[in-house]
Parts: C-alpha cells; structure tokens; sequence
C-alpha cells in the first residue's frame, strides 16, 4: 500500500491502525479508553498510515502521539481489521482500521493529545459500556477473550 487515500470513483479509501491497550493493576486488566475531541465518541487509540508506514508502526507511532505511551508488549497473533463507511466533506470514505493488543506499563501516565478531551482506564465490563461504537464493543471482547484463553504474565 503506497497510500493511506485512495480514490475510486466517488469514493476514498483510509487506511488507519490503532492499539487495544491494557495494562495490569493489582492482577487485574484495565483497557484505555479515550474521548474524542468533539465529545461524541470514546474509542481505542487510533490514527491514519502514513507514507510507506506499516499498520504496526502506525500504531505504535499513534499511541505515543495520542496518549505519550510506548508498547511493552504486544499479544503475539492478535491483529484484527474492522471496516465501515462515512461521509466527509460530501465524499464517501471506505475505511479499514487495524488493530493490535497491547500491554503498557503501569507505571506509565497518560499525556493527552490535543485531539482527546478525555482518558479512562477501565475493567472489561465497564469499557464495553462506555465504548460508542458496536465494532470496538466486539474488538474489546475479541481482546478479552484473547487474554482469558492466554497466559500473559505482562507485569509492566
């Protein structure tokens, strides 16, 4: 992929890729939320591929600059795309999104980017209540479903 834009038509392709990120606090997982700048949604970190960037990359690069974390250690084989439609300045936008699992250091503290109101850690069951959107509801039982089956001995 040469681009994160591609144009078909009448229709723009974006390419972005985005972390899940979870870190341990007293033996317990917390998944980092964030809320967007217009205060309509919370998501997962998250932001487009530059030139000649991996998704991998990207994500790792857009973590750092949405939140001024750094990856401890990635959940080995979870890379999951989601896919949807939108409208921007009268085009229709195809975006993919991809995204990987992470663990951060607890010790870390989280340096919003202008882009964010907002950041909460929370448990599973309170992060699939605050997410908006249905498809990072399913990620974020893909992730925990992923991290229940695993032995993931991530301290950080």
């Amino acid at each position: 992929m040469s681009s994160t834009y591609h144009e078909e038509e009448d229709t723009v392709k974006e390419v972005s890729a985005g972390i899940i990120t979870v870190k341990k606090v007293s033996g317990d997982r917390r998944y980092l939320l964030l809320q967007h700048e217009n205060g309509e949604h919370w998501s997962f970190p998250k932001g487009h591929l530059e030139e000649g960037e991996k998704a991998r990359e990207a994500a790792i690069r857009e973590l750092f600059e949405e939140t001024g974390l750094a990856v401890g250690e990635f959940v080995d084989g979870f890379r999951r795309e989601i896919n949807y439609n939108y409208s921007k300045e009268g085009k229709k936008v195809a975006k993919s999104v991809i995204y990987f699992l992470a663990f951060v250091s607890r010790a870390l503290k989280v340096k919003l980017s202008p882009e964010h109101l907002e950041f909460i850690w929370l448990p599973y069951r309170e992060a699939c209540k605050r997410l908006t959107y249905g498809n990072d509801r399913r990620l974020l039982d893909l992730a925990e479903e992923e991290l229940k089956e695993g032995c993931y001995s991530y301290e950080g």
